[in-house]
């Protein structure tokens, strides 16, 4: 298995500086509309932070309730492939007991956790700037892009 190279390209030039991501994607874009080599590019994010948006409380209802789900559409899949029976009573009871034996394992799952919190949240990196970087001899060629980029805009329009 080779291993894939994910650092700050060597020998590259900024041909231009966002405050937002958003903002270096529709510049990448626009370098793409303009025929510049895909592979060429690079975004890079400086003054690189975490932040960890608190979504929801998580206690013993929810996850009880979450493994239930679980266990309830695990029931509904299993019953479809190996059961015979057609009668409510034995479907019933398969999807009841897949969905209790999908609570109590997400109840034994969470109180066995160590790192247990009572909130869930969403995870993500934030940059102060983004930067678009490309090879030095590569510059010309985006600025060319750009251009064309422009001009196809332009006549759209």
């Amino acid at each position: 298995m080779v291993a894939r190279k994910s650092s700050v390209p060597s020998g590259a030039e900024i041909i231009a500086k966002f405050d937002t991501y958003e903002a270096a994607v529709a510049h990448v874009e626009k370098l793409l509309s303009g025929d510049f080599p895909v592979r060429q590019i690079a975004i890079v994010g400086r003054g690189v932070r975490t932040v960890e948006r608190v979504r929801a409380r998580v206690g013993y209802p929810r996850v009880a309730l979450s493994g239930a789900i679980n266990g309830l559409v695990i029931g509904i899949v299993w019953h479809m492939f190996t059961s015979t029976a057609t009668d409510a009573a034995s479907y019933a009871s398969t999807v009841i007991t897949f969905a209790g034996m999908g609570a109590m394992a997400n109840l034994i799952r969470f109180s066995l956790s160590r790192n247990k919190r009572s909130f869930s949240a969403q995870s993500s990196l934030v940059a102060d700037t983004y930067e678009i970087q490309i090879p030095k001899d590569l510059k010309a060629q985006s600025e060319d892009a750009i251009i064309k980029a422009e001009s196809k805009t332009q006549k759209a329009n």
